[in-house]
C-alpha cells in the first residue's frame, strides 16, 4: 500500500484547534461595547444568556491579536509623554452603573494628550481592516463606528470624564488614526436608559425585523433563537425564577437565595423557561412548578417544569419534536429524554432521545425512532 502523503499544513490547523478549544463563557454584565447595537431584543437576549456565541479558532486568534496591539499602543503613548493608567490593582479599570449590571472595562485613562494636555481622558483602542479604516477616516468615529462611539460615551459618563481618545490601527497597513471625542451627556443618558430597560425587562423586546432575511438579522448571534424557532439555552438567566438585583447580583425565587455566576451557568432541575423563550409554544396555563403550552403547529399541549418536559429537553428541541407521537411514546414508556433535535430530511422534524439508561426491551429500537409505531408499542 502506498504511503499517504503528510499534510503540509498540520501545524497551522493545530494552532487553530488550540484556540477553538478555549472556553467561551457568557459575560456576566451588559457590556458598554454592546449598548450601541441596533436591536433592543439582541441586548436582552444577550444579557439573559439566551444563546452563546461560538467563535471559531481563527476568530478567537484575531481577537487576541487586537488585545496584543494594546501593549504596543500603551508603549507608544507613554513614549510621547502621555501619563497612562491601564490597570487598577492588576486588573483593567472597571466601571459600572448604579445597578452593577451595566458597564465595562476601559483600555486606559490618560493625561497630557496633545489635544488637551491637562485633561484626563478615556483611551479606547481598536483595530480595523483596510475598508473599515478608510471609512473611519472619512466619516469619523461617531458616524462610521456608532457602537464604538456609544461605548466611549458610557465610559466617560460612568467615570465622570469629559474626553476620550479613540486610537485606531489598520491591521493591513499599520497606519494609525486618532480622534479626540467629547462627552455627550444626552447620548449617555439615552444609553443608560436603554440599559436600565434591558436589565429590568422580564420579556424580550420587539425584534429589529420580523423578516428572517433582513440583512442585520441574518448574521446576528441570536438568529437561531430569534428567527429559527429554537428554544434558548437552559441556565438561570432564562428561568422564570431568576431576576437581577442590586450590586450586579442575581436572585432565585425558587431557592430564595442569591446565585453565583457558576450557579447561573449550570441552572438546576427546577428551571422553567420564560415563556417567550419557547417560540413554538403559546403559554395557556401555569402553576407551581410548571408552565403549560399549546403547540403553535400541532395544537397539542405540553408542560415545561419538573416532572414534565425539562428545560434542557426543550432547549434541545426544534419545533416538531415536542408532542411528536414517537417522542411522547418513548418518554411515557421508558422515561427517555430528548437530547438532540435536528431538521428531518423530508417534511417535519425529528428528535433524538437518550436510550443509554433505558431498561432492556424486546424490539429493534434506534435513534430515529422508526422502530416505535404511533401507539408506542415495539414493532414485531
Amino acid at each position: 500500500m502506498a504511503e499517504l502523503p503528510v499534510s503540509q499544513h498540520t501545524t497551522a490547523q493545530k494552532v487553530v484547534e488550540h484556540w477553538a478549544s478555549k472556553p467561551q463563557e457568557f459575560r456576566e454584565h451588559l457590556g458598554a461595547s454592546l449598548i450601541g447595537h441596533e436591536c433592543d431584543r439582541y441586548l436582552w437576549l444577550t444579557f439573559r444568556w439566551a444563546a452563546k456565541t461560538q467563535f471559531n479558532g481563527r476568530m478567537l486568534r484575531l481577537f487576541d491579536t487586537g488585545k496584543r496591539e494594546e501593549a504596543r499602543i500603551y508603549e507608544e503613548l507613554r513614549g510621547i509623554g502621555i501619563v497612562l493608567h491601564t490597570d487598577e490593582d492588576g486588573k483593567q479599570i472597571d466601571c459600572r452603573d448604579a445597578s452593577g449590571h451595566f458597564g465595562g472595562s476601559v483600555d486606559g485613562v490618560g493625561r497630557n494628550f496633545p489635544e488637551a494636555p491637562k485633561t484626563w481622558a478615556v483611551l479606547e483602542c481598536k483595530t480595523h481592516n483596510s475598508k473599515s479604516f478608510k471609512d473611519l477616516k472619512e466619516k469619523g468615529v461617531k458616524a462610521s463606528k456608532p457602537r464604538h462611539y456609544a461605548q466611549m460615551q458610557v465610559y466617560m459618563g460612568l467615570l465622570d470624564l469629559e474626553r476620550s481618545m479613540y486610537y485606531a490601527v489598520c491591521k493591513e497597513t499599520d497606519e494609525v488614526y486618532t480622534e479626540w471625542v467629547h462627552f455627550d451627556k444626552d447620548r449617555f443618558d439615552q444609553l443608560s436608559e436603554r440599559a436600565t430597560k434591558t436589565i429590568e425587562a422580564t420579556e424580550p423586546p420587539q425584534k429589529l425585523s420580523e423578516d428572517p432575511a433582513h440583512w442585520q438579522c441574518k448574521n446576528c448571534d441570536m438568529y437561531r433563537v430569534c428567527h429559527e424557532q429554537r428554544v434558548a439555552e437552559a441556565n438561570c438567566r432564562t428561568c422564570c425564577h431568576a431576576s437581577p438585583v442590586e450590586t450586579g447580583a442575581w436572585h432565585c425565587g425558587s431557592h430564595n437565595k442569591r446565585i453565583t455566576g457558576t450557579e447561573q451557568r449550570a441552572g438546576c432541575d427546577r428551571h422553567i423557561f420564560i415563556p417567550a423563550l419557547v417560540p413554538f409554544g403559546e403559554a395557556i396555563d401555569g402553576g407551581e412548578g410548571y408552565v403549560e403550552y399549546r403547540h403553535r403547529d400541532t395544537g397539542k399541549t405540553f408542560r415545561n417544569g419538573p416532572g414534565h418536559y425539562s428545560s434542557k429537553e426543550l432547549s434541545a428541541s426544534v419545533a416538531g419534536t415536542v408532542t411528536e407521537p414517537t417522542v411522547e411514546a418513548m418518554r411515557a414508556m421508558f422515561g427517555a429524554k430528548v437530547t438532540e433535535s435536528q431538521q428531518a430530511p423530508r417534511a417535519g422534524r425529528r428528535g433524538r432521545v437518550d436510550l443509554s439508561k433505558l431498561p432492556p426491551v424486546e424490539g429493534d429500537f434506534n435513534d430515529d425512532l422508526d422502530s416505535i409505531n404511533w401507539t408506542g408499542e415495539p414493532k414485531k
